[in-house]
């Protein structure tokens, strides 16, 4: 199975989302955050064409901070890079962006705000159904063969459309997609709609599909919001009394199951409920790159402390009740 990297190196298992970086965070706490992760461990980076295009005159900015940060560390051949593209305009998301043309375009913008040459895994950041998988993975297949990217991905794809595409690759003998990367957390969102149109959660079915394919998961919504961070084991503790002080969105009565079994597991292992929500990302057969996304230095060296926890298949199953 074709893994994350770029020439020189192999990705670290817990992924950097850096989507506020550069606009809501500043530009020191964002390089004290990259700073962070890099020490700890982490060489994995995740951006998209796309961030901050909801904030005034901030489209970009992640890729631009990013860029800064790599050529005032001299860190490119250290850092694997994942960027999105084509994803659809922010006023109409129901209109697809996955032609070779929206591809390139994107492509070529990312490439000028990173200041780089090539993208180690780029992500298609939302599908159009409209156009056949095969054409899809012809066009990045020709983009790859330029040397702008390494290796290629969906995020936010059904795992049907991820499976009628590698099986096109296959018979064409090239790469396919690599990856997937859906929203998966520990907790489940609430019923209910996605807070974005296009926005793919890992269900049962798709989670068993990653169990035949092996192929592995970059998951975004890692920490699930904060659902498992220490203000809510705080209000967990205190018998759930009143709203859910971060993660709104996953708060429900299954999930306020796995906190609390989270607590007791995090409690054996001396760790954090947030370290053993990530841990049982980790622990899944298949290969799974959990995506953390914070403007706390503090936070990230304790999400990347997860590293060292190896869950069994027992505490897995006890964690989903």
């Amino acid at each position: 199975m074709t893994t994350f990297s770029n020439e020189k190196t192999g990705a670290s298992r817990i992924c950097l989302g850096t989507g506020r970086l550069g606009s809501e965070i500043d530009r020191k706490t964002s390089f004290a955050v990259l700073d962070a992760y890099v020490a700890a461990g982490g060489n994995f980076l995740d951006t998209a064409h796309i961030y901050a295009a909801w904030v005034p005159n901030g489209w970009g900015a992640s890729e631009r901070l990013l860029g800064e940060w790599l050529r005032a560390h001299g860190a490119r051949r250290e850092i694997v890079i994942g960027t999105k593209g084509a994803h659809p305009p922010m006023e109409n998301m129901a209109q697809g962006r996955c032609t070779r043309r929206d591809i390139e375009r994107d492509l070529d913008e990312s490439l000028e705000r990173l200041g780089v040459e090539t993208i180690d895994i780029y992500w298609l950041h939302r599908d159009d159904p409209a156009q056949p998988a095969e054409a899809i993975v012809d066009a990045l297949a020709a983009i790859a063969a330029s040397g702008r990217i390494r290796a290629y991905g969906g995020s936010n794809w059904t795992v049907e459309r991820l499976e009628a595409a590698n099986q096109h690759a296959h018979e064409k003998g090239c790469a396919g997609m690599i990856a997937n990367q859906p929203g998966w957390a520990l907790a489940n969102r609430a019923p209910g709609p996605a807070p974005v149109d296009g926005m793919l959660f890992l269900d049962a079915a798709s989670h068993a599909w990653h169990m035949r394919s092996g192929l592995p998961v970059a998951a975004y919504s890692a920490q699930a919001l904060g659902y498992f961070g220490a203000s809510n084991a705080a209000w967990a503790k205190n018998g759930f009394c009143g709203p859910a002080p971060r993660g709104k969105d996953y708060d429900w009565e299954e999930s306020r199951g796995r906190l609390r079994r989270a607590i007791t597991l995090g409690e054996a292992y001396g760790a954090t409920p947030n370290q053993i929500a990530l841990a049982y990302l980790l622990a899944q057969p298949f290969p799974v790159y959990p995506i953390i996304g914070t403007g706390n230095p503090d936070r990230v060296r304790e999400a990347m402390d997860a590293l060292s926890i190896t869950l069994r298949a027992n505490e897995c199953a006890f964690l989903t009740g």
